[in-house]
Parts: C-alpha cells; sequence; structure tokens
C-alpha cells in the first residue's frame, strides 16, 4: 500500500473515530436507560445476542470478531445501522444480516475479507448505503447485489479487486455513486455499468485501466462527476464524454496522455474542474476548450510542453488559477494568455525559461499571484512586472541569477518592492564567483559591474633564407643581463625586446637575440656551434599569442677553421604593447651549402652581469632525456626503495629478538637472586645465637 493510500485509510479512519464518538458521546448510556446508539470495542470477541433495547446504531471497533455469522442480528430487528470498523474479521456468512428489514447503512471497513459470498445482502430491500472499503476483496460476482434495489451510494474503493463479472450491478437503478478507485481493475466493458441510469459520481481513479471502451458512458446522463486519474490511459477519444452538459468535474491526470483530440473539450457548459498535470503532454490542439463559464482552475503541469497554440485559453473567460509547472518551457508569449482578463494566480516554476520582457503579461491585468521558481532566469528587465498593477505576490527562488551590471534595473525595482517578493531569501547570485550564494538584495549598486575581455591577437611571420656561402664569423653581441643566449629560443615576456640583427656582404645571416642596452663589454665567452643546412630553404613561422616553436639540427665538426672578423651590429627595436599579454618571437634562420663547417662566437658580456656556458652544446639545446634513462632511474628508485623497506623490517624483527632475550635474560637474573638472599638471611641467623646467649650469661 503506497503511503498515499495510507494517508487516505488514517485519515477516513480518524473520521470515523471521531463521528462515532460524537454519536455515542451525545448520550451516555446507563443500565437502566435505553440507548439509540452503542459502540463495542477491541475486548468484545462476538456478536452479542440481544442489544439493549432501542439500539438502532451499532459498531464494533477493533473488536476481535473473526466471523459475522448467519442471523447474527436477527434478534434486534431494529437496527438501522451497522459497522465494524478495523475489526479482525475475515469472512462473512450468507445471510449474516437477515432478520433486519429496517437497515439502511451497512460499513465494513479495514478487515481481512477477501471476498463476498452471493446472498449475503439478501433481503436488504432498504439497504441505502453500502461500505466496503479498505478490505481484501479480490472480485466481485454476478448476483452479489442484487436484492438491494434502494442503494444509493456503494463504495467499494481501496481493495484487491481485479474482476468484476457481467450483470454484477444491473440492479442497483438507483445507484448514484460508485466509487471503485484504488483497485487493480485492468479492463472494464461497455456493459458493465450501462443499467446505472441515475448515476451521477463515477470514481475508477487509481486502477490499471490502458483506454476506456467506446459507448461506456452512453447510458450514463445523469454523470456530474467522472474521475479517471491514476490509471495508464494514453489516448481518450472526441466522443467518450456524449454527455457533457451536466458534468462539472473531470479528472484525467496521472495518465500517460500524449496529444489531445481536436474539440475534446468544446460542450462542457458546466464543467469547473479539469486535471490534466502528470501525463506526458508535448502539445495542444489549436482548438481545445470550448465555452466553460464555469471553469476556474485548470492544471496542465509536469508534461512535455514546449509551446502553446495562440489564445488556447480564450475561450476560458472565467478562469482564476492556471498551472503551467513542470513543463519545458524555455520562453512565453503575450499570446499564451489571450482571453484570461480574470485570471489570478499564474504558475510558471519548474521551466526552462530564459527571459521575460513585459508585454508577455501585458493581458493579464488581474494577477495577484505569479510563481517564476526554479528556472533559467539570469536577469530581467527592470519594468518586466510593469504591466501587472495587481501583482502581490512574486515567488523567483532558484534561478541562476548573474548579478553584474546587466542586472542593475531589476536590482532597482526589487529595491523598490521587496514586499512583493515572497520566497525570499532565495533570490541568490550564481555568478560572478565574488557574489555566488549572496542574496540580491544585500547587494550595492557598485558591486553589479561588468568585467571587459580584450581580444587575443594573432602574427604570422614568414622569413625565407637565400644560398650563402661558407663563412666563419666572430659575432659580438651584448645580451641581456641574467639571459643565457641560445640559437633556438622561445621566450614570453611581458617587457619589452629588443632584436639584434647581424650580416655580412656576402652572407645573409639572420641571428635575434633578446638583449636590452648594457655598458661596453669586458667579459668574452666563447661558444662552438655547428650548424649544417641545404641551400635555398624556405621557412614559414605561424605565431600564436603565447606559443612559438623553431628546430635547430647540430652534428659534429669534421673541419675548423677560425677567422678573427668583427661584424657591426645593427639593433631593432620593436615593443608590443596589450594590456593583458605581449608575446615576442626571435626566429632565426641560417642558409648554407652542403658542407660541415665550424663557427665560433664569442659574446662579451658586462661586468655587471654573471654568465656561465659548459662545455658541451647539449645542455644549451635543452635535449630532451632519452626515455630509456628515464625508465632505467625509475627503475632503481624503486629497487632502492625497497630494499630500504626490507632492511627496516629486518631492523624491527631483530631489535624484538634482542628484547625479548634481554626480558628472559632479567628475568632469569632476579629468580636467582631471590634464592641467595633467603639463605644469606638463614645463615646470618644462625651465627648470631651463640652470641646473644653469651650476653645473657
Amino acid at each position: 500500500m503506497s503511503r498515499h493510500m495510507q494517508l487516505k485509510s488514517a485519515l477516513v479512519f480518524i473520521y470515523i473515530l471521531v463521528h462515532l464518538h460524537w454519536s455515542c458521546t451525545e448520550r451516555v448510556c446507563q443500565p437502566d436507560e435505553d440507548c439509540s446508539k452503542y459502540i463495542y470495542d477491541n475486548t468484545m470477541r462476538g456478536i452479542p445476542e440481544k442489544l439493549r433495547n432501542g439500539t438502532i446504531e451499532v459498531s464494533f471497533l477493533t473488536s476481535k470478531i473473526p466471523i459475522i455469522p448467519k442471523g447474527a442480528f436477527s434478534k434486534n430487528p431494529q437496527i438501522k445501522k451497522i459497522g465494524f470498523i478495523w475489526t479482525s474479521t475475515t469472512s462473512i456468512e450468507v445471510g449474516a444480516f437477515e432478520g433486519l428489514p429496517d437497515i439502511t447503512t451497512i460499513g465494513i471497513s479495514g478487515t481481512n475479507v477477501t471476498s463476498l459470498p452471493v446472498g449475503v445482502f439478501e433481503d436488504l430491500i432498504n439497504l441505502e448505503k453500502l461500505v466496503l472499503q479498505s478490505n481484501k476483496i479480490r472480485s466481485l460476482k454476478n448476483g452479489l447485489f442484487d436484492d438491494l434495489k434502494m442503494l444509493q451510494e456503494l463504495s467499494l474503493h481501496m481493495n484487491e479487486i481485479s474482476s468484476i463479472e457481467e450483470g454484477t450491478f444491473d440492479s442497483l437503478e438507483n445507484l448514484t455513486l460508485l466509487h471503485l478507485a484504488k483497485n487493480k481493475i485492468s479492463s472494464v466493458s461497455t456493459s458493465l455499468f450501462s443499467k446505472l441510469k441515475n448515476l451521477r459520481i463515477f470514481r475508477l481513479n487509481d486502477n490499471q485501466l490502458t483506454s476506456m471502451p467506446d459507448g461506456i458512458f452512453d447510458h450514463l446522463p445523469d454523470l456530474t462527476e467522472i474521475a479517471l486519474h491514476g490509471n495508464k490511459i494514453s489516448f481518450i477519444k472526441p466522443d467518450l464524454f456524449p454527455h457533457k452538459n451536466n458534468l462539472d468535474k473531470l479528472t484525467l491526470d496521472h495518465n500517460l496522455l500524449t496529444e489531445l483530440q481536436q474539440d475534446l473539450f468544446v460542450g462542457f457548459s458546466s464543467l469547473k474542474t479539469l486535471t490534466l498535470h502528470n501525463n506526458q503532454l508535448i502539445r495542444l490542439p489549436t482548438v481545445l476548450f470550448g465555452e466553460m463559464p464555469k471553469m476556474t482552475e485548470l492544471s496542465l503541469s509536469h508534461n512535455n510542453l514546449t509551446d502553446l497554440p495562440t489564445g488556447v485559453f480564450s475561450s476560458l473567460k472565467e478562469l482564476k488559477k492556471l498551472d503551467l509547472s513542470s513543463n519545458q518551457f524555455s520562453m512565453i508569449s503575450k499570446d499564451f494568455f489571450e482571453g484570461l482578463e480574470k485570471l489570478s494566480d499564474l504558475n510558471l516554476q519548474n521551466n526552462n525559461i530564459k527571459s521575460l520582457k513585459k508585454e508577455d503579461f501585458e493581458k493579464l491585468q488581474s494577477l495577484t499571484t505569479l510563481r517564476l521558481g526554479n528556472n533559467k532566469l539570469q536577469s530581467l528587465p527592470g519594468d518586466v512586472f510593469d504591466a501587472l498593477p495587481k501583482l502581490n505576490k512574486l515567488y523567483l527562488y532558484k534561478n541562476p541569477w548573474q548579478c553584474d551590471c546587466n542586472l542593475l534595473e531589476f536590482f532597482e525595482w526589487i529595491k523598490n518592492n521587496e514586499d512583493k517578493i515572497k520566497s525570499k531569501p532565495s533570490e541568490v547570485c550564481e555568478s560572478p564567483k565574488n557574489l555566488e550564494n549572496q542574496t540580491i538584495s544585500s547587494l550595492t549598486e557598485e558591486q553589479l559591474i561588468c568585467l571587459t575581455t580584450l581580444p587575443i591577437v594573432s602574427t604570422t611571420t614568414s622569413t625565407t633564407a637565400v644560398p650563402t656561402t661558407t663563412t666563419t664569423l666572430q659575432t659580438t653581441t651584448t645580451p641581456a643581463p641574467t639571459t643565457i643566449p641560445v640559437t633556438t629560443q622561445t621566450t614570453t615576456t611581458q617587457t619589452t625586446t629588443q632584436v639584434i640583427t647581424a650580416t655580412t656582404p656576402t652572407t645573409q645571416l639572420t641571428t635575434l637575440l633578446p638583449t636590452t642596452t648594457t655598458p661596453p663589454t669586458t667579459t668574452a665567452t666563447t661558444t662552438a656551434l655547428t650548424t649544417s643546412s641545404v641551400p635555398t630553404t624556405a621557412s614559414t613561422t605561424t605565431l600564436q599569442p603565447t606559443t612559438a616553436h623553431m628546430t635547430t639540427t647540430l652534428i659534429p665538426a669534421t673541419s675548423t677553421s677560425t677567422v678573427q672578423t668583427t661584424i657591426a651590429t645593427t639593433s631593432a627595436t620593436t615593443t608590443i604593447l596589450i594590456p593583458t599579454t605581449i608575446t615576442s618571437q626571435k626566429t632565426t634562420a641560417t642558409s648554407l651549402p652542403p658542407s660541415t663547417t665550424t663557427r665560433t662566437t664569442q659574446p662579451f658580456l658586462s661586468t655587471h652581469s654573471s654568465f656561465i656556458c659548459t662545455s658541451s652544446p647539449q645542455p644549451i639545446l635543452s635535449s630532451p632525456t632519452p626515455t630509456h634513462k628515464k625508465s632505467s632511474c625509475k627503475e632503481l628508485m624503486i629497487y632502492y626503495t625497497t630494499m630500504l623497506l626490507v632492511e627496516i623490517c629486518c631492523t624491527l624483527v631483530l631489535a624484538k629478538i634482542t628484547y625479548s632475550l634481554y626480558c628472559s635474560l632479567e628475568q632469569r637474573e632476579t629468580l636467582h637472586t631471590q634464592v641467595n638472599l633467603t639463605h644469606f638471611s638463614y645463615t646470618k641467623s644462625i651465627i648470631l645465637r651463640p652470641v646473644e646467649e653469651t650476653a645473657a650469661l
């Protein structure tokens, strides 16, 4: 049993208890008094043969009565009402209520009765109300209610009924209420209820129905309430409800409806309540509702609606409450609400609405309550609710508010209309990070700012090398302090970079080195550098904001020739200023004939800076460590770590053994010492006796 069913059962039980308590306490029964109502509690283990004189209503509450036998009340023909509530009854015999010509009401609720034999209600020609709820009845047989010609209300809800034989209800011509909710009924036939000409309330909700047969309501012209919610109905035919004029309540929620037919609800002039929530509706037809002057509430929540036809609610002139929550709306339009001049409560929470504008609500002049919680709103215009003059309750909780300069106008509106917002302090900022989880109303205008982001500039440089002759050069450069000169270098810095290019009349050689202006150099360092290249090489380098790449190949020198040549150095200074990132790119392109040469370069360094140069060019070129060396190093580390752990374990074991031996030896030494002391004491006593005797003499 679901929690909902348990709650409902408990409420019914409490109601019955209160009703019976009031009925019984209206007048306290004394032994000599004539009492018309009497209740037996859980101390009663059987039905008394004779009741008090004048008793016309008797109830057994939690009594230990396992069986209601045949003729149980035959000696009390005056009884009009009998009730068994939460008793331990498991069966009712045929003729259990015989001899009661005036009985009008029988209630058997909350028992373990699983079946009702045909004949159990025979001869009850004046019975008007039969309540058999919250039992364990599994089926209804034809003939069970044949003698109940005057029965008006039959309640069989909250049982386990899965089958009903044809003709079971045929004799109930005066029945006005049939309650079969919360059972296990999976199908019904067209003729099952066809003889119930006076039926007004029909409840078949919370069963396992997948469809309703054609013509099932054709012979029920007086129906005012049809409850079909809580089933598995996926489709409703347009002619399912032929007698529309008298119907004032229709519940179709909690089914599997995906679409509704055109004009399905046209002609329901008396309808007051229509529930369509908790289905799977993805769209509505352009014309769904007709004139419904009595319709005041409509629920379409918990569906999959993303849009609504223009004026779909325009015929619902008296609608006061519209629930569109828990759908998939990402935006709304003023056309949704055409004709809803009297709407006072609009629920749009739990959707995906991202934006709203003033025009969306301009046709809702009577709206007093607007629910917009749990949507995707980040900001709203300051005048978005100006079209709602009567608005006094606004719910905005659980929206991802972006608290920046775009929220300024709506921030001012909130400050001026705090009394209208009913979900405080749930209006909290989600962004920016520094304002996260702060309430909007607690902010100041100075905190609502927008950050600007500068664009990233990309530069592409193309360098072409031309054929040159082999030349051994000595180049004098002035490097920047604390800067290591290399042939290939990628540098990203936020300072001004100067580029120095060295050339000769017969050789086009480009060298780009970062430098700053320094005093004349006094220190020199010589670096042997060998470069191999092929003639006529075109090299194109694409520069990105923070990445530069360049490759230089070095091979061992096979011939050496040194010529001391001093090349005039020219400097070109390029300064790029960007508010956020400055990128400097240095590219060297050298083209030589197919030969191997050695070029000696002697950079002269300032005495104010220190420059360390190794004897091998490999560290300068930052050659990557071979993979096998890394693996070997890792293996050695693991090996030494393992040996260390083994050594520690052995040391601990040895220490424990040594300590055990020490304890053992100490214990033995203690025992030996005790024996010696005892022996010494005894010897001392013997030696001293002669001395005592001599003293006495």
